[in-house]
C-alpha cells in the first residue's frame, strides 16, 4: 500500500472505533431481530429482506448514532485526555475540521435517507440528530437528565424501527423498560470511571454530585425498579415465556454488578461490573428473539 493509502486506513480505523462500532452493530442486529421475530408473522417473514423502508431506518440509526459519537467526542475531548489518555490520543490524529465534515456529511445523508423513506421518518430522525447535539452541548453538564437522556436517546434509537410498523405490543414495552434500567444503571458505572475528567471541566454527573452512599442507594434503587417489568411479564405470560428467564438471568447479572461496588467504589471494580453490564447487554438480544 502506498503511503496515502495507508494513511486513509488509518483514518478508517480510528473512525470506526470512535463512533463505537460495535455498540451501533448491536442496535441494528436488535432492530432486525425484532423485525423478523416480534412484527412479522411466520408467512411474512421472508419479506423482512426485501422491506426498503425497514432497511432505510436501520440505516438512519447507524448514520445518526456515528454522528452522534463523533459529536459526543468533538465536546469531550478535554475530558476523554484525562479519563482515556492513550485512546484519546489515537483520536485526536484526526483533526476537527475533518471530524467536523464527517459529522455533517453524515447528518445530511441521514436526513435525505430519511425523508426518502417518508415525511414521518425524516421528521424523526431530524428530531434524534438534534437530541444527540443538544446532549452533547448542554445536557451532558446537567446531573440527573446527563444519565437520563442518555439512556432515553439510545432507547429511543432502538425503538424507531416501530415508525414503519406503526404499533408496539406490550412484551416490547416491558422489555424496554427493563432494558432502560439495565443502560441507566451502566450510565451510572460510566460516570465512576470518568469522575477525573468530569470534575475538572465541570460535568455534573450523578456520581460525582452525590457521595458514595447515595450513588449505591440509587444503583440499588434502579435493581430493584427493573424488578417491575420481569413481575408484570411473569403475571401476563406466567413463566413459559423464554424471554422472561432471559430477563430473570440478566437481572441476577445485573444486581452482581452493583453488588461489587458494596464495599468500595475502587476503579477496578467499577471496571468489572461496566464489563457485565456490556454482556448483559449483548445477552439480551436472545431475550428479543421470543418476545
Amino acid at each position: 500500500m502506498s503511503r496515502q493509502r495507508k494513511g486513509m486506513f488509518f483514518k478508517l480505523l480510528v473512525l470506526l472505533s470512535l463512533t463505537r462500532w460495535y455498540n451501533i452493530l448491536l442496535t441494528l442486529v436488535a432492530q432486525y431481530l425484532v423485525a423478523f421475530f416480534v412484527f412479522n408473522s411466520w408467512e411474512n417473514r421472508l419479506n423482512t429482506f426485501f422491506d426498503t423502508n425497514l432497511h432505510i431506518i436501520v440505516a438512519c440509526t447507524a448514520i445518526f448514532l456515528a454522528a452522534g459519537y463523533i459529536i459526543n467526542f468533538f465536546y469531550d475531548k478535554e475530558v476523554d485526555l484525562i479519563n482515556y489518555p492513550k485512546r484519546t490520543q489515537l483520536f485526536l490524529t484526526i483533526n476537527k475540521e475533518y471530524l467536523l465534515r464527517i459529522y455533517f456529511t453524515l447528518v445530511l445523508l441521514g436526513l435525505i435517507l430519511g425523508f426518502l423513506a417518508s415525511f414521518k421518518i425524516g421528521v424523526w430522525f431530524f428530531a434524534i440528530g438534534f437530541l444527540l447535539w443538544f446532549y452533547s452541548h448542554k445536557l451532558k453538564r446537567v446531573p440527573y437528565l446527563r444519565e437520563i437522556s442518555a439512556t432515553l436517546l439510545t432507547i429511543t434509537s432502538f425503538f424507531s424501527i416501530t415508525l414503519h410498523y406503526g404499533w408496539i405490543n406490550t412484551e416490547m414495552f416491558l422489555y424496554g423498560w427493563f432494558m432502560f434500567f439495565i443502560i441507566l444503571i451502566r450510565e451510572g458505572f460510566k460516570d465512576m470511571e470518568k469522575i477525573k475528567g468530569n470534575a475538572v471541566y465541570s460535568y455534573y454527573s450523578f456520581a460525582l454530585t452525590n457521595n458514595s452512599k447515595l450513588f449505591l442507594i440509587f444503583l440499588r434503587l434502579c435493581c430493584f425498579i427493573a424488578l417491575l417489568p420481569i413481575a408484570i411479564f411473569i403475571y401476563l405470560k406466567s413463566f413459559n415465556h423464554i424471554t422472561i428467564w432471559t430477563m430473570i438471568f440478566n437481572w441476577f447479572i445485573l444486581v452482581g454488578s452493583v453488588f461489587l461496588l458494596h464495599r468500595s467504589l475502587d476503579k477496578r471494580f467499577v471496571g468489572i461490573g461496566n464489563n457485565l453490564l456490556k454482556l448483559v447487554i449483548v445477552l439480551s438480544l436472545f431475550g428479543l428473539v421470543w418476545l
